[in-house]
């Protein structure tokens, strides 16, 4: 059991802005940022980039309603149209979701979408400029190292250095999921009662199903395991948990 969350969230009394896609870790965040700074102080913000698991759309709405938090999502679908040849997780892309023995290794895998968290948090800190918010939540986390370059804490701090330059309205970046495991971010969630099958990580699903073996399911499938914890989310593959939780 995690016990009193140790990462002290910086003290505002402005609005933050949580960059929410409907995942587990992005949901998570959103609900301990309720739990900080109020519901009427925390706006969501989810892109559309035309993602080949556009459920995760939905499970964000889910959040916001349940919190009763305002949320705004924005169409950037032009993106799935430019990475579409680069990265499997466009709806117009011919290429295969690999799974996680075919990741490994691989510096940018399949499942990497080219500057995807750039243009994220550039659009979240202008959101932040225009609704008098001074922090943008990203929860980008530690077991995401393993692919993708745009998740790292050097990546933040710079982002942030660029942001400083702001003459006017300084805005900050904060990743406070980078300092802990997936399995203590699940231990979190548990605690502070989040409904984690409001949750969508599969890059590859079937309809409500999640495909089970995609990088981001066995990520998620060995993590809730870790935890002691029974993924209550549909899989398109046969999970004994009894065995495992």
């Amino acid at each position: 059991m995690l016990m009193n969350y140790q990462i002290a969230q910086p003290k505002t009394n402005q609005n933050v802005v949580s960059i929410l896609s409907g995942g587990l870790d992005s949901t998570i965040l959103t609900h301990l940022l309720v739990r900080d700074y109020g519901k009427n102080r925390v706006l969501a913000l989810t892109f559309d980039y035309n993602q080949k698991h556009r459920i995760e759309i939905e499970k964000s709405k889910q959040t916001c309603l349940d919190l009763d938090i305002t949320q705004q999502i924005i169409n950037i679908d032009f993106l799935g149209d430019l990475i579409k040849n680069v990265s499997a997780l466009s709806s117009n892309s011919k290429l295969e979701t690999p799974n996680i023995k075919e990741v490994l290794g691989d510096p940018q895998p399949l499942t990497y979408v080219p500057y995807r968290n750039m243009l994220f948090l550039t659009l979240g800190l202008s959101f932040a400029e225009s609704n008098n918010a001074n922090y943008v939540f990203t929860a980008v986390q530690s077991s995401d190292l393993y692919g993708y370059w745009d998740t790292t804490p050097e990546f933040i701090e710079r982002i942030n250095k660029v942001s400083e330059l702001n003459r006017k309205h300084q805005i900050k970046i904060e990743a406070p999921f980078s300092r802990l495991s997936k399995k203590d971010e699940i231990l979190l969630g548990n605690e502070i009662g989040v409904d984690f099958a409001k949750t969508h990580t599969c890059y590859d699903p079937l309809g409500e199903k999640s495909c089970g073996k995609c990088p981001s399911c066995s990520e998620r499938i060995k993590n809730f395991i870790d935890a002691g914890i029974k993924d209550p989310i549909p899989y398109n593959i046969n999970i004994d948990w009894s065995n495992n939780v």
